[in-house]
C-alpha cells in the first residue's frame, strides 16, 4: 500500500509492506540529481519484500515546500529519520493515522543522494547505510586527467534550464560552491566524525559519472571507525544500471544485517 504524506515542508511517499511480509524493518531512500520520482520503483520493490519505505522530496524540490538548497537536503535527512522514529504520520488521502514499529532503520541512497547522508552521518542515529555509486570527494571531483568523470557544473545547468520548477531557488552560485566542496554537502571531510555505522557501498567500475576510485577511497577512509562492506560490478555504469545490477544482493544484505 502507498500513501502520501507530509511532515512539515517535505512531501513523502511511505510504502507499507504486505502484512504477511512485515519484517519490522524501515527504509528511507535518498535520490541523485535530476531524479524524476514517477519512474522509481526501487522502493517499491523493496516494500513487496516486506520493508516499510519511505521515500522523500528533497526540501525545495518536486512536491515538498521551500527552497532547494545543500541546507536543506541535509536537513531532508534528519527529518525524515525523525518521522519514522516517531512511528506515526497521518494520510494525506483520507487523513487517516499509520503506524508503523520499527526495529532497525536503512538509508539507501545514491550519487548525489549518497553525498548528502554521508554528510549527515554524524546527525542521525540510524547505523545501517548503503550508498550505491556515491559522490563523495567533491575536492577531487572531476580534477585529475587520468580519471573521467561528470562536469558537475554541467549538471547543475541542466538543472536549471530543465528543471527549475522542479527544484524551485535552485542557485548556481550555490551549485559552484557545492562542487568545489565549499557547501555542507561533501562526505570526504566528515569522516572523522562517523563512528560505529554500518555502510555498505556497491560501484561500478564503467562509472563515467563518478569514478569507483572515489568509493575506493572513502572506503578505506571511513573503515577505520566503521564496518564496513564494499562490492565491485565490472563493467556496470551509473545510475540505473547500479540500481538493477545490485538489487538483489543489497536486499540480502539488508535481510542479514
Amino acid at each position: 500500500m502507498k500513501y502520501r504524506i507530509r511532515e512539515g515542508h517535505i512531501i513523502f511517499e511511505l510504502f507499507e509492506p504486505p502484512k504477511d511480509k512485515d519484517i519490522k524493518k524501515g527504509v528511507i531512500v535518498f535520490p541523485g540529481l535530476p531524479n524524476q520520482p514517477r519512474n522509481e520503483d526501487f522502493g517499491e520493490n523493496l516494500s513487496s519484500e516486506g520493508f516499510w519505505v519511505l521515500q522523500p522530496r528533497y526540501i525545495g524540490s518536486w512536491e515538498s515546500y521551500g527552497t532547494f538548497c545543500m541546507k536543506d537536503c541535509i536537513k531532508t535527512v534528519i527529518e525524515s529519520e525523525k518521522l519514522f522514529l516517531k512511528g506515526r504520520t497521518r494520510e494525506l488521502w483520507g487523513d487517516k493515522e499509520i503506524s508503523w514499529d520499527l526495529e532497525d532503520i536503512f538509508l539507501i541512497s545514491s550519487s548525489f543522494g549518497s553525498a548528502v547522508v554521508l554528510s549527515a552521518l554524524s546527525q542521525i542515529k540510524s547505523k545501517k547505510i548503503i550508498c550505491l555509486a556515491p559522490l563523495t570527494n567533491l575536492d577531487k571531483h572531476n580534477s585529475e586527467k587520468n580519471i573521467e568523470e561528470q562536469d558537475l557544473f554541467e549538471l547543475g545547468l541542466f538543472i536549471k534550464r530543465g528543471f527549475e520548477n522542479a527544484f524551485r531557488g535552485f542557485s548556481l552560485g550555490e551549485w559552484k560552491e557545492f562542487i568545489t566542496g565549499k557547501t555542507e554537502i561533501n562526505p570526504i571531510k566528515y569522516v572523522s566524525l562517523v563512528n560505529n555505522k554500518r555502510v555498505l557501498i556497491v560501484h561500478g567500475d564503467a562509472d563515467k559519472v563518478i569514478n569507483i576510485s572515489r568509493s575506493e577511497e572513502y572506503y578505506k577512509a571511513i573503515g577505520k571507525k566503521n564496518k564496513t562492506d564494499f562490492k565491485k560490478y565490472p563493467g556496470v555504469g551509473h545510475g540505473k544500471e547500479i540500481k538493477n545490477a545490485s538489487f538483489d544482493f543489497i536486499l540480502k544484505w539488508m535481510k542479514n544485517n
